[in-house]
This record gives structure tokens, sequence and C-alpha cells, in this order.
């Protein structure tokens, strides 16, 4: 009996029924605060991300509209130019004023080293004092000064041929003076790359290609509706090209643009512009050229009402250093004064280190109405030049025209346009 007594007093022993429930509130305490801290946790978690997600985009805001803030000012500078350059100005001045596009603009306003302590303490007053608090700058260059690709299909003769002589002469240069480029394109033929590029703009009802046959079947890779016949509407367009390569695309580039003023100005054109503009054109006397432009001591910017003055002191100046044109150098347009086409780069900032934002805004504005109006002069030129040696040809006396109303060489200025200057190029970045 002892031994089921022992047996029965064991089986009646159950260590889980303790009437001691400290060791399990604590665990609940336990469990129930690590849920607190981790509901915490998250929930200050989503707060930061959602105060960053927030802040990040009252920056981009900021960064906007101080990017377009900018981009109004740079406006108004053009429009402020554009105003002055069609007053009667004396010579010197005249030539003064490029620097109200020219020169760059940012707020807040710079400090520089140069400045007194005066001037630096009332500079960050009056930064410290402006409503506004985010930053901008903007820099204006100068974009009809480069080659005008669609010029490739002007109605103006000039223009045709100046394009195309200019886009020939890069490739050659570059053939010339780089041994890489020339080992690998010596043999390309350049030409009818350039015809490829025609072929895109020209609109002829044959579809005659300038390098003979159907246009068309050079495009087929495409589809059916290359090429387009109309112009280029962006630079990247000329990727599309047969034959244009990403090396070529880059040579280009720099070069180029589909916003051209329709003449070359010696006083803003890239030095490969100027050099295109004809074989005989040595290195020596385009640097001769850049220095002259900027520095008023060896003669400053070339200076001409027309574009034959204009081209005349350009000329008379490179073949004193050595420079040679051919007799076709009198026939490209030239215009030494006036900046027709801009482009606009506007920068907006907001926000500080890790949390700051930039804005990048761009633009192209341009004088539309004058470019026409050049176009215009040259094909009236080209017609009455055509017409005179028609007449020369038969035997007839040319008649002279009647001088009524300005004297020759006289320009009646347009008035110009209201408004703010007339933008055709917008991106955002």
């Amino acid at each position: 009996m002892s031994l089921f007594k022992k047996i029965h007093s064991r089986l009646k022993y159950n260590p889980l029924r303790s009437t001691k429930k400290n060791g399990i509130a604590m665990l609940m305490a336990m469990t129930s605060l690590i849920l607190m801290v981790y509901l915490a946790s998250e929930v200050s978690k989503d707060s930061a991300i959602e105060y960053v997600v927030n802040s990040q985009e009252i920056n981009r805001i900021k960064a906007y509209y101080a990017a377009r803030n900018s981009m109004d000012v740079a406006l108004l500078r053009i429009k402020i130019y554009q105003q002055i350059s069609g007053m009667q100005l004396p010579p010197g001045f005249a030539q003064e004023i490029d620097q109200i596009w020219k020169f760059p603009f940012g707020w807040p306003l710079p400090i520089t080293g140069a400045m007194s302590t005066s001037d630096k303490d009332s500079s960050e007053e009056k930064s410290k004092a402006a409503l506004f608090d985010g930053q901008y700058d903007h820099m204006i260059s100068d974009e009809g000064s480069k080659i005008d690709i669609n010029d490739l299909a002007s109605p103006s003769e000039v223009l045709r041929s100046t394009t195309t002589k200019q886009l020939l002469n890069i490739f050659q240069q570059q053939v010339d003076t780089n041994d890489e480029f020339r080992d690998l394109y010596q043999n390309f033929n350049f030409t009818e790359l350039i015809n490829r590029m025609t072929d895109w703009i020209s609109d002829n009802p044959n579809n005659q290609s300038k390098n003979g046959g159907d246009k068309r079947l050079a495009f087929q890779s495409l589809g059916e509706d290359y090429p387009p016949n109309r112009g280029f509407r962006t630079l990247d367009e000329l990727r599309l090209i047969p034959g244009m390569t990403d090396e070529f695309f880059s040579l280009l580039a720099p070069q180029i643009t589909i916003y051209g003023m329709k003449a070359i100005n010696p006083n803003l054109a890239p030095s490969k512009v100027l050099k295109s503009l004809d074989k005989g054109i040595n290195d020596e006397s385009i640097k001769e050229v850049l220095e002259r432009r900027d520095d008023p001591d060896k003669g400053g910017s070339f200076k001409g009402a027309s574009s034959d003055e204009c081209r005349n002191d350009f000329k008379n100046f490179i073949l004193s250093h050595g420079s040679q044109v051919d007799s076709e150098f009198k026939k490209i347009p030239f215009n030494c004064d006036k900046v027709l086409n801009f482009r606009i780069q506007a920068t907006g900032r907001s926000g500080s280190g890790k949390g700051a934002v930039q804005k990048k805004l761009v633009a192209v504005a341009i004088d539309i109405n004058k470019m026409a109006s050049q176009v215009k002069s040259y094909v009236d030129k080209e017609k009455k030049d055509a017409q005179t040696q028609q007449q020369v040809s038969s035997g007839q006396t040319p008649a002279t025209p009647a001088k009524t109303g300005p004297t020759s060489g006289a320009q009646t200025k347009e008035p110009l346009p209201k408004g703010r200057p007339r933008i055709v190029y917008w991106s955002e970045i």
C-alpha cells in the first residue's frame, strides 16, 4: 500500500498548478512594453518620413519658383537690351550695352573679397531683409551665332551654300588636325551625310535626294514617315540621320543650333564656327580674333553698320594675320551689332545640406520678326541679282531703281513687339 500511496502522491503533484503568478505578470508587462515601444518607433519613423517628404516637396516648389523668378529677370534684361539697341547710340557706347545681357546675375548678391566691409554688411542686410529665402542665378548666352542646320534648306541660296560649306569645313578641319579621326574617316563621304541632313528638311514633290534617287530609300529603317520633310525640331533628331555616328554628333553639337540668327556675328561666334567660314582661315588669326574682340586696347569688337562693312572689317583683320579666303567669302552674311537669339539657363535652389533641392530651366528667346526680315532681304537680293544677270546676258541695260524714301543703306526700324521676348524652346530639369 505504501508504494501505491507514494505513486498517488507523485501523480497529484503538478508543477503547472502553482499559485504563484508573478513570473507571468512580468512576462505580460514586458511584452506589452515591447509592443508599445515598437508602435511608438513605427509612428515616429512614419512621421519622420512624412516630414522629410513634405519638406522636400516644399523645397522643390521653392526651387522651381526661384528658377522661374530668375528666368523672368533674365527675360527682363533681354527686353531692356532690345529696347536700348534700337536707339541711336554712339559707336563706343553701342558695344557696351552687350553687358546688359552678358553680365552674370544671382541672388543673394555674391560677396567677393574685393568688396569693402560696409558693402558686404549692406549686402547681407538686404539679403536677410528679403522675404525670398531661396537662391537663384542665370546665364544668358548668344544662340544665334552658331550654325543653323535648318538653313540647309533655306529659301535663300546664300544661306544654303554657306551652311553646307561650314559643316563640311568642320569635318575637314577635324580630319586635318586629329590623327585618330583621320585614320578612321579620311575616306568618309561627308558631303553625302550633309545631303541626307538636307533631305530630312527639304520638301519636294518628287522626293528627289541631293545624293540622287529617291531620298526615302536611305530612311527606310526609320519607318514610312521618314524623312519628315520639315526642319529639325531638336538637335537630338540629328542622331536619326543615316550615317550619323555619336562621334560626328559630338563634333557638331557645340557648333550648331536650330535657332540661328541667319548671319555670322564675329564678336560672339565660337572659334570653330569662325574657322569653318573658309578653309584658308588659320588658327593664329582666330586666336587674334578672340583676343581682339575681348580687349579694347587691341581694337575691341568688330564694327560695321551693314553686312558688307562687318564682313570687311573681319576679313581685313584675318588677312593681316596670314589667313586666306576665296571669292565666295563675300557672300556670307555678317552682323556685328545685334544679338537676336538668346539661350537662358536659370537655376533655383532651396534648402541646405542633404535636403537641398535644385531646379534648372532652359529657354531660347528669339526675335522672329527680324530673322524673317533678314531671310526676305537675302531672297529679294538674290532675285534682283539674278534678274540683273539675265538682262546683261540678253544685252539689255539693267534698270536702275528709283531712290525713294530712305537713302541707300538705311534701314526702316520695326517697332519692338510688346510683352516679353518670344520663347520658342522651354525645358525643365
